[in-house]
């Protein structure tokens, strides 16, 4: 079929929900967040380590008397019964006293991601330094300082934009997703084959219990979607600079935190990844023009409908 006009994209119309984080969306964020992060005051009673204290150890790993790397450290605050640590490992400093040694004997599971240490029986020797308790927060101008910001205030206004910039996504991705439905009912493209196929392969790996049809089905209708927008870039002189590319891979890399360089690491040396990255962000702008081009129609809710909302759509 041939690629739509622009007088024939003013005649789509599509809803875009609008909403305005509430003071009781804020608040509900700060106690989760306070929840999150709560004080650490020292028992105060002389007694044995329980079960929700969090004792700050120093410990020392080996595997058959020999020390092995990542297997050490000092001043850590482990929560006993958190089960952070391996199992059987947290268990073994519960009635223990501060000033206590212990030799933690623990094996590592089967399963163990460090495949050099899996199934290796260890021995941590473990010195426990002080004992603590987890505390309710003190909302105050010191737990906002945690966050990188001055005060409460400061904290509250990041909080209210954070919640409205999740709201933004939600609303836009709804958006897309029904918009595209429309432009695939309305301008129907032919699907690759080869495409179609591929995208058969990925959907079966992720979910085993899809049947070869139903995959066909949702692949098709990708794929079409996909090659609309292609058409649409083409038709359109829409491209992605470098400069954009290099920001939205900048973006992309801040969600992973202390691991981004291990990500940056993985698109550099992977180049079918970062062009799979890069068809992406084209496919994100192309859309973006679209949604410029037809009639939006925004409907504002509330929060609480608008967490229904996007509940009832599986987002």
């Amino acid at each position: 079929m041939a690629i739509p006009t622009l007088e024939e994209l003013k005649n789509v119309t599509v809803e875009r929900l609008t909403c305005v984080p509430e003071e009781k969306d804020v608040n509900v964020a700060i106690e989760q967040l306070a929840a999150a992060h709560p004080q650490l005051a020292p028992v105060l009673l002389i007694r044995p380590s329980r079960k929700g204290d969090v004792a700050v150890i120093d410990f020392v790993g080996s595997i058959d008397g020999v020390e092995f790397p990542g297997g050490s450290g000092q001043d850590y605050p482990l929560e006993l019964g958190s089960n952070s640590f391996i199992p059987g490992f947290e268990e073994q400093l519960e009635n223990r006293n501060i000033g206590d040694v212990v030799n933690v004997r623990v094996p590592f599971p089967e399963d163990y991601h460090a495949k050099e240490l899996a199934g290796k029986k260890a021995v941590f020797r473990c010195t426990i330094k002080a004992l603590k308790q987890k505390k309710p927060a003190v909302l105050d101008d010191q737990f906002a300082k945690q966050f990188g910001v001055e005060n409460m205030a400061d904290l509250r206004k990041a909080i209210t934009e954070g919640i409205q910039e999740n709201m933004n996504e939600a609303a836009f991705e709804k958006a897309r997703h029904e918009l595209m439905e429309k432009m695939a009912d309305q301008f129907p493209m032919e699907a690759p084959a080869d495409i179609v196929k591929s995208e058969v392969e990925i959907l079966c790996s992720h979910d085993p219990e899809l049947s070869e049809e139903e995959a066909t089905k949702i692949a098709t209708r990708r794929a079409q979607q996909g090659v609309l927008l292609v058409q649409l870039a083409n038709e359109h002189g829409i491209t992605l600079t470098d400069e954009e590319m290099t920001e939205a891979l900048k973006l992309e890399l801040q969600k992973y935190g202390p691991q981004a360089p291990q990500i940056l690491q993985a698109y550099k040396s992977n180049p079918q990844l970062l062009h799979m990255f890069r068809a992406a962000e084209m496919e994100k702008k192309t859309f973006k023009w679209l949604l410029e081009q037809v009639t939006v129609v925004e409907k504002p809710v509330s929060s609480e409908e608008f967490a229904k909302i996007m509940s009832e759509v599986g987002m």
